[in-house]
């Protein structure tokens, strides 16, 4: 069984029905006791990081996240998702400093520079289809052309962890891998033949 986290800002449907078209058993669930149950996870996500991370913390999901990364089991961040796993957020931040996320991964959210995007003539959010440069990750392959909505991008203490880079303005890790840890700046559910391929990829790590 896979979980996908419902914290109310995640693109939930399109990832069921992704899961469902590859024939994979899931379900959205905002209960920490299913969480900790499930073969594999998946945290989504559409929005703010602040606001997000107050969501997870309402219901006490920030835990069972942190909880079920422990476990060893698959996790896969999407998007925001991906985002939350990082040490902290530059979107949101105030004067105590940048906002905390998840600290799965350390490193930041930073926003993409003005001097890099908007000066070359490059719109923020990044939307649409771009292509996967430098793949380490094993979800990934070199070249495939996955789906973009995002203003800020991941910038990992440690490049090791970094699974893929793609293009805006600057060159950025737009996929990490950290031991069980898995996540997509990009959408894959979104993403055609190529983000079911990925999405696949990551349900295969589940052990029987």
């Amino acid at each position: 069984m896979i979980g996908i986290v419902d914290y109310k800002m995640g693109n939930l449907a399109s990832v069921r029905k992704a899961l469902e078209y590859i024939h994979r058993e899931c379900r959205i669930t905002d209960d920490p006791e299913f969480i900790a149950s499930c073969d594999a996870l998946i945290l989504p996500g559409v929005g703010a990081f602040a606001p997000a991370m107050e969501a997870l913390k309402d219901k006490g999901l920030d835990a069972a996240v942190r909880k079920f990364a422990a476990s060893g089991k698959p996790l896969l961040g999407i998007c925001l998702g991906m985002q939350l796993l990082f040490s902290e957020s530059e979107e949101g931040a105030g004067e105590d400093g940048n906002v905390k996320g998840l600290d799965l991964i350390p490193g930041s959210v930073r926003k993409f520079p003005s001097s890099a995007t908007v000066d070359k003539g490059l719109k923020v959010p990044q939307m649409g289809w771009n292509k996967l440069e430098d793949v380490t990750g094993s979800l990934l392959r070199e070249g495939d052309y996955v789906y973009f909505v995002h203003s800020f991008y991941c910038d990992p203490e440690d490049k090791a962890f970094a699974a893929a880079y793609a293009e805006y303005g600057i060159k950025y890790v737009c996929a990490v891998q950290k031991d069980n840890l898995f996540a997509t700046q990009f959408h894959p559910e979104k993403s055609g033949e190529a983000g079911l391929q990925i999405l696949d990829r990551f349900a295969r790590r589940i052990k029987k």
